[in-house]
């Protein structure tokens, strides 16, 4: 467990309650939860948001560490710059799959406009969307 809390920046946190940590305290205590279960497939759902940039870098090392060991990080992010700099793959939902692949070539300003698309069509008080083709109207 010290080994686990050390690798996320809470060296000394062992005793202290939880009720005692801030945000971001909190969401290294979950990493380091993730690092004691030692799994293969790591999911994450928006792990870096109201971090400051310090902790989320320092988040992002242990990310790059689990890379590294050949895990699989399946991450939600809405932090574009974060997923080009830190994730290889990359899969761009928009109610549907609209790329997927490497980074560099699913976050293209084109499927990017696309996506933009697709979640601005969505009509909540339709009593049925249909699928249209973009363009087609």
């Amino acid at each position: 467990m010290a080994e686990a809390l050390a690798a996320v920046g809470l060296t000394g946190f062992d005793r202290r309650p939880i009720s005692a940590l801030s945000g971001g305290q909190m969401q290294r205590v979950m990493f380091a939860r993730l690092l004691l279960q030692d799994a293969d497939l790591i999911l994450l759902d928006e792990p870096f948001t109201a971090l400051d940039t310090r902790t989320a870098g320092e988040l992002l090392q242990v990310v790059k560490r689990w890379h590294g060991e050949g895990r699989t990080v399946l991450a939600v992010l809405h932090d574009l710059d974060a997923v080009r700099s830190h994730f290889p793959d990359t899969l761009l939902l928009a109610r549907e799959k609209v790329a997927h692949g490497p980074t560099a070539q699913v976050l293209t300003a084109e499927n990017l406009f696309r996506a933009r698309q697709k979640s601005e069509a969505f009509v909540e008080t339709a009593p049925v969307c249909d699928r249209v083709e973009l363009g087609a109207a």
